[in-house]
């Protein structure tokens, strides 16, 4: 069983354009409607299914004196041990941490651009109070027409807006909705893997070399899903409430040596866009959970996922289930099979 559990507020979200979507654990808190549906009760009686977990021997971080250096061991689903060890820049280490989404941050942000858009308009064509009420802001217009009204309303509104969008690029978030259709605040999964490609490409290409002595695809994909599922799983349950702070970015990831599955896979993703920049990449969202899928032609008998006519292979980093190449949890075929998830296109 993989999921990740969050719950990111997003009380002043706005529905605005986004390609893909989110599900579940990503639903702001805005969102007012829910529909239950009553099934009658059936009991089952089912035989457990066990997977190989994966097992990180020993993690250590040695601080140098302008890099960090980390170094893991770990069994893979053949309980073969692997070692790898690489540096990262320490200044990019204590930089990389994602903010949480803060409500009334956002509502600070709207009503200073508000107020700087209202400085703009002479006093003699319009009387206009701004008030703050809790996370909310009240905006009364009076001028001598209403024209003029209708005017500056728009004025300000577009002010409010774009401040929003200002708070959202400065804290790495984005707006999505779900493959329900709801809307959202999560983070800019796409702008980390983007911003992290080349940093990471040293590590990627020692990687790459690791899996095998000669080029193939397939055997790196593999050890990288080994040793992120090995890296521990960050139990969300009592971040509940978190606002986006249970995300981590990847060097941060690395640095903690814990991860959720978005996070494990926004890592995945960056380091396989470092090697491979024209290779199609996708993150697809599920209730509680995220994963990978790859472009690449599927082996004889082996099944593919077909998004946009496109044949993917699917990736699971999260664990501690080892799952390798296009194996994926029970619950997460389920949650396929149904069209219970969205994607977004990885640039």
């Amino acid at each position: 069983m993989v999921s990740c559990i969050k719950n990111y507020s997003a009380k002043n979200a706005r529905p605005g354009k986004h390609n893909g979507g989110l599900t579940g654990r990503y639903l702001a808190r805005y969102i007012k409607s829910v529909v239950s549906v009553l099934f009658p009760l059936t009991i089952v009686v089912m035989t457990p299914i066990h997977f190989a977990h994966s097992e990180q021997i020993s993690f250590n971080k040695t601080p140098l004196e302008n890099d960090v250096q980390l170094s893991y061991k770990w069994r893979d689903h053949t309980n073969e041990k692997h070692q790898f060890s690489f540096t990262l820049p320490l200044e990019q280490v204590k930089n990389r941490h994602h903010k949480r989404f803060v409500p009334e941050q956002v509502t600070r942000y709207q009503q200073i651009a508000m107020l700087k858009e209202r400085n703009k308009i002479d006093a003699k064509d319009a009387r206009i109070e701004i008030k703050r009420i809790g996370e909310s802001l009240q905006l009364s217009v009076r001028s001598r027409s209403e024209e003029q009204v209708k005017k500056y309303q728009k004025q300000l509104l577009q002010a409010k807006d774009d401040a929003f969008e200002q708070y959202l690029k400065d804290h790495y978030y984005t707006q999505f909705s779900n493959y329900l259709g709801q809307e959202g605040i999560k983070p800019d999964h796409l702008r980390y893997i983007k911003e992290n490609q080349t940093l990471l490409k040293p590590f990627a290409e020692a990687m790459y070399a690791e899996a095998s002595e000669s080029p193939d695809m397939r055997a790196f994909l593999n050890l990288l899903l080994g040793w992120l599922q090995s890296i521990p799983y960050d139990d969300l349950e009592s971040r509940v409430s978190s606002n986006g702070a249970g995300f981590s970015p990847p060097f941060t990831l690395l640095s903690n040596n814990q991860g959720d599955c978005d996070s494990k896979s926004v890592l995945m993703a960056s380091v396989i866009r470092a090697l491979f920049p024209d290779i199609e990449l996708v993150m697809l969202y599920l209730p509680n959970h995220a994963l990978l899928g790859i472009a690449m032609s599927p082996q004889k008998d082996e099944a593919s996922m077909l998004i946009n006519g496109e044949e993917y292979l699917l990736m699971e980093p999260t664990g501690p289930a080892l799952f390798s190449l296009n194996e994926v949890a029970p619950s997460s075929q389920r949650f396929l099979d149904t069209r219970m998830y969205s994607y977004e296109v990885i640039p």
